[in-house]
């Protein structure tokens, strides 16, 4: 019996292992296709062909932006932590560049979404304005536990023991 199953499982094991060295090296979860064709905000808004094709440049041209912001970013974060082992250096030179950068990536985002709102009708405005503020508060969390569930609330009165005689 020992031996019938031995060589089942052996054949098992090894395809099994080739099949996780295929996934490292080829890794397709981490393939992106690209931007989709509409995105979540047109599809919500129900955009017109026309009003869709004007969002997909404003999206095209919104993402090479932030993409060219990140980059600078990064590369002035690579700077910051590269001088840990020298000490005269202008930090606050670098923090100010960094932050400078933050604040323009802040004002491509608000540019991006003005220049979609400018595409909407009266009622894609009033969607398109509940759309953004949800996503400003975080999204409807409704009554659901923080993350990590309740062990990261306090305790409330209802949980509290009964204070010790005296």
């Amino acid at each position: 019996m020992k031996t019938k199953l031995l060589p089942i499982i052996l054949f098992l094991l090894i395809l099994l292992n080739g099949f996780l060295i295929f996934m490292l090296i080829n890794k397709p979860h981490e393939k992106s296709v690209g931007p989709p064709e509409k995105s979540f905000l047109a599809e919500e808004l129900q955009f017109s062909e026309k009003q869709t094709d004007k969002f997909l440049e404003f999206d095209r041209i919104h993402r090479d932006n932030m993409m060219e912001i990140q980059h600078n970013i990064k590369e002035q974060k690579d700077v910051l932590f590269n001088f840990f082992k020298k000490e005269d250096f202008n930090l606050d030179s670098l923090t100010h560049n960094i932050g400078m950068l933050e604040a323009k990536k802040e004002t491509e985002i608000f540019t991006f979404f003005n220049k979609v709102r400018s595409l909407c009708t009266k009622e894609q405005t009033i969607k398109f304005d509940k759309i953004i503020k949800s996503a400003l508060k975080g999204g409807e969390r409704g009554n659901r536990p923080p993350r990590g569930g309740d062990r990261n609330r306090p305790p409330g009165d209802e949980e509290m023991p009964p204070p010790p005689p005296r």
